[in-house]
């Protein structure tokens, strides 16, 4: 009997279990499209209608989309992506668009999810018919979160009025269009909108287009319906609407049609008065640098106070963090009002490059920001070329890649993606300064007269729809052919693909024999830890054309960027040369290839002798100077030079009168302070940097006068503030002083008598010393500043204290949004890591908080990448990397969006490890003598 009875209730379970897989796999089927969206139904026109309830009691919308469809290929589905929507299936309807202009019903049999690729799925009674046009019909509700993602809310307080505001605001790239309506949300299903957007009567809706009509709605008393006119062809991640309180300024018409307009708060509206002035000024660059008028009848910038990115370009509508679009000149810096300055530019290139024509798939996010960095930076330029800036910018960008991008667990520019889940992993360092750096080195190589045309042609080619990178290595490679720039048997792709679709960059060895006259070039992937040289086979066989540009101190030809010879994956590269035994080469003109250059030994003794002469070292241009810098101290890090040559180079600085070359010589250093801040070394290190800074010191800190000059400002900055850091001469009595000063005064909000650009420099070096009577004077004025600028300084100098119990409050108050935005909770907890007392405590909270911090972030949870990163570049040790690794892999669950960040996290821990190992000794020795 009771083998009878097992056996029947085994067979009942081996029957659930098929039945289970059934009706498993059947759920699997309607998601086997894979987390792309069929290409069976394309959306042509959404109109879209939302109402939305900002009441603190209610914050929520309520709307319905009908999307005119066309049908591709016959199908009986119907699938799009929602998101966090609940949609009212009841009264969901689809119609078919007859040949004489009817409409007929398409009985719809079932409705389901498959939440992992947020599809929305209709199952269909027929078969949709290939050629035939429909409108589907879908209401739904949703919340306005605080996530900063989808429809979400922000707030502000009004002084004015005493209260706090709400408004209600959209950001959707990449994949949150879906959070907010139903839709087609992936970048190639491109359609137009008409969006409709009610709200309470004395509220504001903008969106992508000018308002058309209003109207009231009926049973609402005091609510409005706002109809704006249809948009132009464009992707679902770059609509946009905002519904708030906010005023603006509009720009005045010159030579455009176009009307323009800044949005802000009331109390901050004067602080939009340089965006309205150089944004149109920009936007008719660009016209003009792309042949392609602007689209859009009007372009609308707004300052949203709660906002996770610097800007997003929304074509008609940029959202823009306050800091990023907020200037006043009375008490912002000039690095913010170049950085404001920037952020409109780049963001204003968006609107040919990525809203215009538009990458097919996330894979090439990289054409989007690299080349509106690159461009971005070319507004600037044409706006402030006194600024000098393309050049800051270039170093900026060359340094950062070189760093990051000589990683193992670094990726290609275009790379492949997945999942959308993934996507977000990507908007980093490679997709912006080394994508745009790429962009830069093309420049370089085609000459600007080919690369402007080829772009022209390639926006005209492929205006309103999308495009992949060999559409645009198409454009330019027709252009150079036809110029002569480039060989028949040549085009942009074999050299282009050999730079965006593998990763890392070329360390290039110019090896010259003195008796036979000859110059060896060859190149190797130059990585951070000398050990995956040999580990990593791909590593072995990653090659690049290499654009070869070089001079010599018998020619000093440092403009001429085109190569003179490419160095391919062919092999080795041999030429021979007439120069004598005491004169130098130089290789990578200004800067304008993108890889690292070592020389033999004599060479490099040559170039130290020459920069060491305090007469002869300005014979090398500024940028190669630069390089040469970076370069060296490159090498030594991995033991291709000895330190004792790049430490050696580094001290002409004494005589070095230029920006650049300092700050790329300081940033080299705080390399080596990092890892030497905890060690018995340190105090000789910063002998060695106090001996280097000294001079340069005197002579600044003797003058009073910052004026405007960007790069004379920024270099004062750079070395009162390291001046300061390592004890030169009275530097933290002056700024100590500097703060008293204010602190003494009867309205300190009124009257701040620090000069504006020295503030970030006072503001630390008070709370070093003034404890917790400065701490709380400063974070008065945090709460009551008006400018974002201001606030945002205030708290990165607001972890320079060095009570311990305050850098623990202040960590705390990062996951309080009453306290400190949610935006800003990273620039908290970098200003304590940042502390080398607060480091330990930093860490100890993001161990011990670590599930609340990730809650917190939420819907931007790839956040945490970025705490990781912070904590791992001070660490040094293996018992540290050991420590990390079981931190994140206990936690890989929660990282997922973070996988990227946690891998190079680790790959930095062991370049610190092997640094260490290498040289700590002789590098102590040497700064011994100081």
């Amino acid at each position: 009997m009771n083998t009878i009875f097992w056996r029947i209730i085994g067979f009942l379970l081996i029957l659930s279990i098929l039945l289970c897989y059934t009706n498993g796999s059947t759920r699997r089927r309607q998601a086997s499209q894979g987390y792309r969206l069929p290409d069976n139904v394309i959306p042509r026109k959404y109109n879209l209608e939302i109402i939305t309830n900002l009441n603190e009691n209610n914050f929520s919308f309520q709307g319905k989309v009908l999307i005119k469809m066309q049908c591709v290929k016959p199908t009986n589905k119907i699938i799009l992506h929602s998101k966090d929507l609940e949609i009212l299936e009841n009264q969901v309807n689809l119609k078919q668009i007859t040949a004489v202009n009817e409409t007929v019903d398409v009985p719809i049999t079932s409705h389901s999810y498959a939440k992992e690729n947020d599809f929305y799925i209709v199952t269909l009674e027929q078969r949709l018919v290939a050629g035939s046009t429909y409108l589907f019909y879908i209401p739904f509700k949703g919340v306005l979160n605080e996530g900063l993602a989808g429809y979400y809310r922000s707030s502000y307080f009004d002084k004015q009025a005493n209260k706090i505001k709400w408004l209600s605001v959209t950001q959707f790239e990449s994949t949150d269009a879906r959070r907010a309506f139903p839709c087609f949300d992936e970048p190639a299903m491109k359609a137009t909108f008409v969006i409709s957007l009610g709200h309470e009567k004395h509220l504001r809706a903008i969106s992508n287009m000018p308002l058309k009509d209003s109207r009231k709605i009926e049973n609402k008393k005091d609510w409005i319906l706002d109809r704006f006119e249809e948009t132009v062809p464009m992707s679902t991640y770059l609509v946009a609407f905002m519904i708030s309180e906010f005023e603006y300024k509009e720009a005045e018409k010159k030579n455009s049609n176009v009307t323009f307009r800044i949005w802000a708060r009331k109390e901050a509206i004067d602080q939009v008065n340089l965006a309205k002035e150089i944004g149109p000024k920009i936007l008719s660059y660009f016209a003009k640098y792309f042949d392609v008028d602007y689209p859009l009848p009007k372009q609308d910038m707004a300052a949203i106070p709660d906002f996770n990115a610097g800007a997003m370009e929304n074509w008609g509508l940029i959202t823009f963090r306050e800091t990023a679009l907020l200037y006043d000149p009375n008490s912002s810096s000039i690095s913010s009002q170049y950085y404001v300055a920037s952020v409109v530019s780049h963001e204003l290139a968006h609107q040919w490059f990525g809203n215009l024509v538009t990458m097919k798939w996330w894979t090439d996010l990289w054409l989007n920001e690299g080349f509106a960095s690159y461009v971005g930076e070319l507004g600037v330029h044409h706006l402030f070329p006194e600024w000098k800036s393309s050049d800051s910018t270039s170093v900026n960008d060359f340094t950062t890649v070189l760093s990051l991008d000589a990683l193992k667990s670094s990726h290609p520019v275009s790379i492949p993606i997945g999942h959308p889940s993934e996507i977000e992993q990507i908007f980093d360092t490679i997709s912006y300064k080394k994508g745009s750096y790429l962009i830069r080195m093309m420049n370089k190589f085609l000459g600007e007269d080919i690369f402007q045309k080829s772009v022209s042609n390639y926006l005209k080619k492929h205006r309103y729809s999308n495009a992949a990178q060999d559409d645009l290595w198409n454009a330019l490679t027709q252009t150079a052919q036809a110029a002569g720039i480039l060989q028949p048997n040549v085009t942009v792709k074999i050299i282009m693909d050999t730079w965006t679709l593998q990763t890392g960059y070329p360390l290039v060895t110019v090896t010259r024999d003195y008796e036979k006259k000859t110059v060896t070039v060859t190149q190797e992937r130059y990585f951070s830890v000398p050990s995956f040289d040999d580990k990593n086979n791909a590593a072995k066989h990653s090659c690049w054309w290499v654009p070869l540009s070089y001079t010599t101190s018998k020619e000093l030809m440092f403009n001429d960027t085109k190569p003179k010879k490419w160095l391919t994956c062919s092999g080795p590269l041999s030429f021979t040369t007439d120069l004598k035994d005491d004169e130098w080469f130089i290789f990578n003109l200004m800067s304008s290839g993108l890889y690292r250059v070592n020389y033999d030994e004599n060479n490099w003794k040559l170039l130290e002798r020459t920069l060491s002469d305090g007469n002869e070292y300005a014979q090398i241009e500024k940028l190669n100077r630069v390089q040469i810098i970076i370069d060296t101290f490159g090498l030594a890090w991995i033991g291709k030079i000895k330190y004792r040559t790049a430490l050696d180079i580094v001290q002409y600085l004494r005589h070095e009168t230029e920006y650049l070359p300092w700050k790329a010589g300081l940033n080299s250093l705080n390399q080596i302070d990092k890892i030497l801040m905890r060690t018995a070394t340190y105090g000789d290190f910063k002998k060695f940097s106090r001996h280097l800074l000294e001079p340069v010191y005197n002579k600044f800190i003797s003058s009073n006068d910052f004026d405007n000059d960007f790069e004379g400002t920024k270099f004062r900055i750079m070395i009162i503030s390291l001046s300061c850091y390592y004890g030169v001469g009275e530097c933290e009595e002056q700024m100590q002083n500097m703060f008293k000063n204010w602190y003494s005064q009867t309205n300190p909000d009124e009257n701040n008598p620090i000069p504006k650009d020295l503030r970030n420099i006072v503001y630390c070096q008070a709370l070093k010393t003034g404890g917790e009577k400065y701490w709380e004077f400063l974070w008065q004025r945090y709460q009551k500043s008006n400018l974002a600028s201001e606030k945002q300084l205030i708290l990165i100098s607001l972890g320079c204290v060095k009570e311990l119990w305050l850098l623990q409050r202040y960590l705390q108050w990062s996951l309080e949004p009453s306290r400190i935005r949610k935006q800003d909770s990273i620039t908290v907890f970098t200003s304590v890591a940042e502390n080398e007392i607060g480091y330990a405590i930093a860490k100890e909270f993001l161990q011990k908080r670590f599930m609340e911090i990730h809650d917190y972030h939420g819907l931007k949870s790839s956040r945490l990448g970025r705490y990781l990163k912070i904590i791992a570049d001070q660490i040094i040790t293996r018992d540290g990397l050991d420590e990390f690794q079981d931190f994140t892999s206990s936690r890989s669950i929660f990282l997922k969006q973070s996988e990227i960040s946690v891998k190079q996290a680790i790959e930095t821990i062991n370049s610190n490890i092997a640094w260490h190992e290498m040289h700590f000794k002789d590098i102590s020795d040497y700064f011994l003598k100081f």
